[in-house]
């Protein structure tokens, strides 16, 4: 299993521009998470957490500790973007796995946006 894993990193560390769209990736996850990280203070004020249509309620709140999540959220998907990229470049080719990483990289530029939009209601500026 190990030697698997190594192969497929030394191949697709080859690949010049896989390397840069998964080093955007990782660096991007990087910063944005040590931006919430630093954003996210213990307070009383409620974070919403989760919508529903149904019921009376439609915005459910939650406890400030839940904004803790938004930092490892980005952690993981530049650890699991990368290493699903990594299969696909070993599996699909070069191709997949580079369009694979720039939909990454707008999907976390995407969730930073909205959850910009969500810290700034909890933990104002």
């Amino acid at each position: 299993m190990r030697d698997i894993i190594t192969t497929s990193l030394r191949h697709a560390a080859k690949e010049r521009t896989l390397l840069i769209v998964f080093g955007l990736l990782i660096s991007l996850c990087v910063i944005i998470a040590i931006y919430f990280g630093v954003r996210v203070q213990p307070s009383y004020n409620q974070v919403y957490t989760h919508y529903t249509s149904y019921g009376g309620v439609n915005l459910y709140a939650s406890q400030w500790w839940y904004a803790i999540s938004f930092p490892l959220f980005f952690m993981m998907i530049a650890m699991l973007h990368t290493a699903i990229g990594v299969k696909l470049y070993t599996l699909k080719g070069k191709q997949l796995a580079t369009g694979f990483g720039w939909f990454s990289v707008g999907l976390v530029i995407f969730a930073a946006i909205t959850l910009t939009y969500i810290v700034n209601v909890a933990f104002p500026l």
